[in-house]
């Protein structure tokens, strides 16, 4: 009988010294070539903390380029400085938290106000405002073009008195779309952040796989490849990922060594690879994808019209859940001709 364990390494000889290292949401030590826009966040906070208005800040850039890292990381500096006495940081994620009543109870949460049941979100934000109002407040609505209603920035906008808004978003035209009332009152300034360069990329990934490989590990070409392939995606996440499938594809062929070859069978496998987990996509994204697996190829309207029969989402929302879906890895939208000569979007999961 074939020994199916033959080949393995023992745990003392794991190529991985922490693993954790590589998730998406590890918040690094220090967040590299991110300095100026740290220091610029800080700045912003600093006139809370003298007891001035703060700032509204719309930070902006394609996915994976460290706009959560950065905005983390300054919030973890102000915790560890007690500074969070003076300035309550709040931070919400809009994918997760994508309504008025779902952020509203976050914010509770985060506060520490327990009594919410049987209570509408009006009369909520009301004690959220009493306790904020004490103080300062940062708040951070991170991939804010998701939010279903925008209502809720006015609230925070007019019912909080001292305050920085930071608004997170991958789409520099969300502002442009935003309730004229809402942008007016908001008047944000921009903060872009651009593409990393492939020195640091490399730069990144380098100190990544110093922090979750053992020593020595890893052969320079193939740390080359990796960050060759992350650099050309633009997106961080997919060097994270090449990183750790390159150290289990080494370990599963007991190797001691992450060498160039299996950082190219590492790649081979980025077509599984997606950028949320199952557990990340709420009930009707589940849907969604569920109806793309059994359309491929339909037209977004027409995967619009037949998810109605779920939800009664306006098209400009469901399109949005669909750009998200696709960031996030599950799908592709294509442009296509239409019979009658115009173009068309047709999506399919990806393979």
């Amino acid at each position: 009988m074939a020994d199916l364990f033959k080949d393995i390494l023992s745990a003392e000889e794991s190529l991985f010294a922490n693993e954790m290292a590589l998730d998406f949401d590890y918040l690094p030590k220090e967040v590299p070539h991110r300095e100026g826009q740290q220091h610029y966040l800080a700045d912003c906070i600093k006139l809370l903390l003298a007891g001035r208005m703060g700032k509204n800040i719309l930070i902006t850039g394609e996915p994976g380029i460290g706009k959560t890292a950065t905005i983390q990381w300054v919030l973890r500096e102000m915790e560890e400085k007690g500074l969070d006495e003076s300035a309550k940081p709040v931070y919400i994620n809009c994918w997760k938290k994508d309504t008025a009543h779902k952020i509203v109870m976050e914010i509770c949460s985060q506060l520490g106000y327990k009594w919410v049941q049987n209570r509408n979100t009006d009369e909520l934000f009301k004690e959220i405002a009493n306790i904020l109002n004490k103080k300062s407040a940062v708040i951070v609505l991170d991939e804010v073009d998701k939010l279903e209603d925008e209502q809720i920035i006015y609230q925070l906008l007019e019912d909080i008195y001292r305050k920085c808004i930071f608004l997170i978003t991958n789409y520099r035209e969300w502002l442009t779309e935003l309730d004229a009332r809402v942008r007016s009152r908001l008047t944000p300034e921009t903060v872009d952040f651009k593409k990393y360069t492939l020195a640091e990329t490399s730069d990144i990934l380098r100190r990544r796989a110093k922090a979750a490989f053992v020593p020595g590990v890893w052969d320079e070409e193939g740390l080359d490849i990796v960050s060759q392939k992350a650099h050309e995606l633009g997106d961080m996440r997919y060097g994270l990922f090449l990183l750790r499938e390159s150290g289990n594809i080494a370990e599963k062929k007991a190797s001691r060594k992450i060498k160039k070859e299996h950082a190219e069978q590492a790649i081979n496998k980025l077509s599984e690879f997606s950028l949320k987990k199952d557990s990340d996509f709420d009930d009707e994204e589940k849907v969604m994808i569920k109806i793309i697996k059994e359309n491929p190829g339909k037209t977004s309207t027409e995967i619009h019209e037949i998810f109605k029969k779920y939800s009664n989402k306006a098209y400009r929302t469901f399109h949005r859940k669909l750009k998200a879906l696709e960031e996030a890895g599950v799908l592709k939208i294509e442009t296509d001709f239409a019979a009658t000569g115009g173009h068309v979007s047709r999506v399919r999961l990806k393979k």
